[in-house]
């Protein structure tokens, strides 16, 4: 269900807004809390965070998804990198997995009860290092 949210969120219109919706997510995730349709949290960071390395199938899990959500990610940005919307000086994979760092450490950091207005102004900064 997320790969499908966040290929369908990376294809539709501009790539910025669209990553910056999905950098924001953990941060939100009071106000989203009701809305059905949103995953409530990030099973996969609370797997990460919990069962790897112990874990040798969730290890597994867990670095699939990685996987796959850098692949996905990367093509977004490869997309974008054609249309001159982001910056070609590094590659797409790199760029994407430099975003999964970023999504990932806010998911976790979030548990412990962030400063939404710090973490949002944070993931402000992120296209500045993307942006064309």
């Amino acid at each position: 269900m997320y790969e499908r949210h966040l290929t369908t969120a990376l294809d539709t219109g501009p790539l910025l807004p669209a990553l910056r919706e999905i950098l924001t997510h953990p941060a939100r995730l009071d106000e989203l809390i009701s809305d059905v349709g949103v995953p409530q949290g990030c099973l996969v960071g609370n797997t990460a965070a919990e069962l790897v390395p112990r874990d040798s199938e969730a290890t597994e899990i867990v670095t699939r998804s990685y996987c796959r959500f850098t692949d996905i990610v990367a093509g977004a940005l490869r997309r974008a990198q054609a249309a001159g919307e982001v910056t070609d000086t590094c590659s797409p994979e790199a760029q994407a997995q430099m975003l999964l760092y970023l999504v990932q450490g806010l998911s976790l950091v979030s548990r412990a009860g962030l400063d939404r207005a710090a973490a949002l102004a944070a993931i402000d900064t992120a296209p500045d290092w993307l942006r064309a």
